[in-house]
């Protein structure tokens, strides 16, 4: 589906309105966030601009970030967007596949933290950056265990389901907003907005970590296709901008959805849509994280 009044494009030069706001930036690596303010100072002044060191890799470390960044009363955008890519099979000090953990895990707590925030702040948005290769999730994922998430399925597989991941988080998300659970009981004019979005192909070094799984191949690929990926400041950007500052979400009533480049709404993979495997996973993502950190200020809420 393409949005019936502006097309397929989205130009974040002429079509973000105005953010004159505080933005957080939360990496592990400062100099990440150096490059992006360095970036930034081409838009506008960057004085409101803050950088807190998170590392998705470390449980106990990304929900005192969540504390942190809870005293913000108003969030009118979450974009979480960190991710681990086509790479090999590595444990977080939480003893848990670093893929899942960084790119859904951590994640997952990161949104459930601050969803009251957004909650109260009119048309916010939650945005998690997917990507077209959750199509590659193996058919027989079903997201009940630990010794599941721990196995080690290959590069592309690792990643695929996270990628996955994100998309039924989304979806699990909605369905809790549109049946009015508790904790999820939100004017549904007036958001939050909760999107998932693909980038397409992006120069960033998540190509590079297929190297070391793939060795001289991975090496061959990986150049073989750099001349075809995508400027992430100028075109890599604009789905998540888009889902995160465009006033066409609120005007087409977007939610849900699944965005790819630029702002064309398509449906996911049927696994995707899967409203068991969405509920096992929600399952298992507050199992363990009631697990490894105590009892969670968010409640379990399972769709039935």
């Amino acid at each position: 589906m393409v949005s019936i009044l502006t097309g397929n494009k989205f130009d974040p030069n002429q079509d973000i309105p105005d953010l004159s706001g505080k933005i957080i930036i939360l990496s592990q690596k400062e100099e990440h966030a150096d490059e992006a303010i360095e970036e930034l100072k081409n838009y506008g002044d960057t004085a409101k601009v803050h950088w807190i060191q998170l590392d998705l890799k470390d449980l106990k470390q990304t929900d005192g970030v969540a504390k942190q960044v809870q005293s913000e009363k108003q969030i009118d955008a979450l974009i979480l967007n960190a991710g681990e890519g086509v790479g090999s099979y590595n444990e977080t000090v939480d003893g848990l596949d670093s893929h899942f953990q960084v790119n859904h895990l951590s994640q997952f707590h990161l949104a459930m933290m601050l969803w009251p925030n957004l909650q109260a702040t009119p048309n916010s948005r939650l945005v998690l950056q997917s990507s077209d290769f959750h199509n590659f999730c193996p058919s027989s994922t079903t997201f009940t265990s630990v010794p599941e998430i721990n196995t080690d399925i290959g590069p592309l597989n690792l990643y695929a389901r996270t990628k996955l991941a994100q998309i039924l988080h989304v979806r699990a998300m909605t369905r809790r907003m549109n049946e009015n659970q508790p904790g999820f009981q939100s004017p549904k004019a007036t958001g939050p907005w909760i999107l998932a979005v693909h980038p397409g192909g992006v120069q960033t070094d998540q190509p590079e970590q297929a190297i070391e799984p793939y060795g001289m191949i991975g090496k061959i690929g990986v150049k073989a296709i750099k001349p075809f990926l995508k400027d992430p400041l100028d075109k890599g950007c604009r789905p998540a901008l888009f889902a995160a500052t465009s006033e066409d979400i609120v005007k087409e009533k977007i939610q849900g959805e699944y965005i790819v480049p630029d702002r064309k709404v398509t449906d996911p993979s049927k696994q995707a849509k899967d409203v068991e495997l969405g509920e096992n996973l929600w399952r298992l993502s507050e199992e363990i994280l009631q697990d490894k950190l105590g009892e969670l200020p968010y409640k379990i809420h399972l769709t039935t």
